[in-house]
């Protein structure tokens, strides 16, 4: 043992954007693949509370709700503590629950997020979103039956690039640049010893 203490963290499951791994990250670094899991007795649907022409994925956002007999597959993500307000912040249009879900036949407790039931009634979600969400199921090998599914929501057709999308695709670049960096510091390295 080293001495270090590890950092209190709480499982997550994100079932919406929080998929993709890049755009956890734009607010919770801390967050970890736990691995994906399957949360019974809901069902995804895609709403807002701003209202379609004020989201700022310019749709609807995905969200669960409670129906027997359903399900949705998401990735439970480990995120320290310290980062459970960003977490909420980022939410601020849902509200948290503690769910089960199941992952390698075993439950497991996690914090999701419900949104709000005062929403403003049908609305699709933008292309932007819809894409980010198949995405980060086909990132975290989510099953293949269910990327199609989510694929064969309707989205509003909105040609316009959303500002969240942007943020996001930032942060992939970001990424991708980080891990090009880092693979180009490791062959240094290696031609170097």
């Amino acid at each position: 043992m080293n001495g270090e203490l590890k950092p209190k963290t709480f499982k997550y499951f994100s079932y919406g954007s929080n998929l993709l791994k890049e755009r956890i990250l734009i607010n919770n670094p801390t967050a970890q693949v736990f691995g994906t899991g399957k949360l019974h007795g809901y069902h995804l649907k895609f709403d807002t509370p701003a209202g379609c022409g004020k989201s700022r994925w310019y749709g609807a956002a995905a969200t669960v709700r409670p129906k027997e007999g359903s399900f949705v597959y998401g990735v439970i993500w480990d995120v320290n503590l310290e980062d459970m307000e960003k977490l909420d912040s980022q939410e601020a249009h849902y509200y948290p629950i503690e769910v089960e879900v199941e992952h390698d036949g075993q439950m497991v407790k996690c914090r999701t997020y419900e949104m709000q039931k005062k929403t403003t009634g049908y609305c699709l979600p933008s292309p932007h979103y819809k894409k980010v969400l198949i995405d980060g199921a086909r990132q975290n090998g989510l099953p293949e039956e269910y990327v199609e599914y989510l694929e064969s929501f309707e989205d509003n057709g909105v040609t316009k690039t959303p500002p969240n999308y942007r943020k996001v695709m930032d942060m992939v670049e970001t990424f991708r640049n980080d891990e090009d960096n880092s693979n180009d510091a490791d062959k240094y390295r290696k031609n170097s010893s």
